[in-house]
């Protein structure tokens, strides 16, 4: 689910990790495949192996940079060799030729002069060496003998042609390529090479400064620091909003340093590297069943997750304040951690009824489990039990609030911290997997280890297989839920949005937009709520299967229009209200058959929408294109 790094890799991902080398790489792979050499022969090896652990697993794509790259710099190569080099040899020859032919006297043509070409260097290769170097052998004739054991030789040619039952395929293949070098290296032919050549030379200058300016965007994007950002006011007050910084920094230095934190694996590494403390998980999300295990404490109610955080954590820590938050991220945790233990959301792999209904009001799952109580702590009513778990930190804009445990069980503790209980890679190796308390024992025996795609070196069992062919038809809305939030065959009535247009590019939403995800980006109704709560005049969705995206959005920039798109990606109906399009993100846009557009990094479809009043019409009536 949200650990998408695990998911089989696609070819639109390819596409985006590759970029300009992407199309290169087969035709790298043929030619090499043309001329096995131990080198040749190596590339290729590795390149498959590379491909077939990143068509496993998303995250090994980086496998595939060495071998992409080498098989880009065939193809380069032969190119470059084929059109520039060899040509310009060919015509540096033909030119030195013409100056040596007697006026009025023409060329036999190209294949025969190769064949003149080639000639002297057989006699010279069959010929016996003088002391002049074979200088004058040439001029000389052969003798009987040498012309005896040419023409034997010749015959055992032959005959082995006629019995190899490969030998007509060789010798049509040669005659063919005989045939297109004979074309290409006449005079027209070479200079058409030399035309094509330089056309090569200016395409890849190009894709040189394209493919460098989209590695930096590509760095920039993986590498800007996001913890801190910029938030406006409805008032357009600007403030630099801190809150993630500041709780890591409390946590340093008002919790003890043996305090162990529980929090979804996003921000494990922000905790032990900023935080200085130790962290219940992080981004290496590769234990599944100890991912899902969070899931299940998270998505549980109060009395049921304490009775297991108590002998894990002494601290929670949430995010909290919307925009991409906890409660955006819920329904991962929920489907996660079903994935292990099935009881959480019986029969539903969605967990559908673990969410929000229209107009943000809870459903009875989301409402009593532990994620919605330390979230909304202090809102609306809501409490976290402080008996359970005792609120310490919220910080200064609400983005992130702290949760004391309480009865922490010290037994557990003190266990799982005794270095005799770990279990290391070897007698003093670095590498020592922990394990969890005896107390958890129980709960970790009727865990359900879950085959993934990625477990490509298990067999899945058919239930596995029913489980996950279940789950990817209702998140692309193939199949939904009969009841639960997103539910049924849509809503009736007008959802209070106009519907503006669509574009591709994330930039054209303007730079003081909000983020946020789950169902504000697949359903109208929380799309609207989720506007009008960050005080935006618009917003933007990027559905992608039961979640998406969207931008809560002041103001659009100027000419925003000149990179509108209308393609099916765009009309990606909504779940709510399925007569409108939510826009597509990721494999729903791969689905409709829509890429990204120029200078994107991910492929998007962003549906933008004008907040109204509900009910209200424009222009013509019952067009979801024009009135909402």
């Amino acid at each position: 689910d949200s650990v998408a790094e695990h998911q089989p890799g696609s070819t639109m991902m390819y596409r985006q990790y590759l970029q300009n080398v992407y199309p290169l790489v087969p035709c790298g792979f043929a030619l090499s495949l043309l001329r096995l050499t131990d080198a040749n022969t190596f590339l290729l090896l590795y390149g498959a192996i590379a491909y077939f652990f990143a068509s496993k697993m998303a995250r090994l794509v980086i496998l595939l940079g060495p071998p992409a790259s080498a098989f880009g710099g065939v193809a380069l190569g032969f190119g470059f060799d084929f059109l520039i080099v060899d040509a310009l040899l060919r015509l540096l020859g033909y030119a030195a030729e013409e100056e040596e032919e007697p006026v009025g006297k023409k060329s036999p043509g190209p294949a025969l002069d190769v064949a003149a070409r080639e000639e002297p260097k057989e006699a010279l290769k069959d010929a016996p060496q003088g002391g002049n170097g074979g200088a004058g052998l040439l001029k000389s004739k052969p003798k009987p003998s040498q012309l005896a054991a040419a023409a034997k030789a010749r015959r055992a040619e032959s005959r082995r042609a006629e019995t190899n039952p490969f030998g007509g395929v060789a010798a049509a293949r040669e005659e063919a390529a005989a045939a297109v070098m004979a074309v290409a290296d006449s005079p027209g032919g070479v200079k058409m090479r030399l035309c094509m050549g330089l056309a090569l030379a200016l395409a890849t200058i190009y894709a040189y400064y394209d493919f460098h300016a989209y590695c930096r965007r590509m760095a920039e994007g993986s590498s800007r620091p996001q913890i801190m950002f910029k938030a406006t006011y409805s008032n357009g007050q600007t403030v630099m909003v801190d809150d993630y910084r500041e709780a890591y920094w409390w946590l340093r230095d008002k919790t003890p340093e043996d305090a162990r934190v529980m929090a979804w694996w996003d921000y494990g590494y922000q905790i032990t590297g900023i935080g200085e403390r130790t962290t219940i998980a992080d981004g290496n999300t590769w234990n599944h069943e100890h991912i899902a295990t969070l899931g299940l404490i998270l998505s549980g109610n109060e009395q049921k997750a304490h009775s297991i955080a108590r002998h894990l954590a002494d601290y929670v820590l949430v995010w909290a304040g919307g925009g991409g938050d906890d409660l955006a991220k819920s329904p991962h945790m929920a489907r996660i951690g079903n994935s292990v233990f099935r009881d959480i959301c019986p029969g539903d792999p969605t967990c559908s009824k673990f969410g929000f209904y229209q107009g943000g009001q809870p459903t009875p799952m989301m409402e009593e489990c532990l994620l919605y109580k330390l979230t909304m702590h202090g809102q609306r009513g809501i409490a976290a039990n402080e008996s359970l778990f005792q609120h310490v930190f919220t910080s200064r804009y609400g983005k992130v609030r702290i949760f004391k445990v309480r009865r922490v069980s010290l037994k557990s503790k003190k266990w799982v911290a005794d270095p005799a209980n770990r279990r290391c890679d070897a007698p003093g190796s670095w590498y020592c997997v922990g394990q969890y308390p005896p107390a958890l024992a129980p709960l970790i025996a009727r865990r359900k280890n879950f085959a993934q795609l990625e477990d490509f070196n298990t067999k899945r069992s058919s239930e596995d297989e029913a489980y996950d062919k279940e789950y990817h038809e209702r998140m692309s809305g193939r199949k939904g839920p009969s009841d639960g939030p997103g539910g049924g065959g849509g809503s009736k009535g007008r959802p209070g949005l106009w519907y503006l247009g669509c574009v591709g590019a994330e930039a054209l939403l303007g730079e003081e937009r909000t983020y946020s995800g789950g169902a504000d980006g697949s359903t109208l109704a929380e799309a609207r709520a989720f506007a009008k709560e960050a005080g935006s005049r618009y917003v933007a969705l990027a559905r992608s299967g039961m979640d998406g995206h969207a931008f809560a959005i002041p103001a659009l920039p100027p000419g925003w229009k000149a990179g509108s798109l209308d393609d099916a990606g765009c009309s990606t109906p909504c779940l709510d209200f399925h007569a409108y399009g939510c826009g597509c993100a990721d494999e729903l846009c791969a689905e409709a058959g829509v890429s990204a557009v120029r200078g994107e990094e991910h492929v998007r479809r962003w549906a933008i929408y004008e907040v109204v009043a509900k009910g209200k019409k424009k222009a013509k009536k019952g067009s979801p294109k024009d009135e909402m």
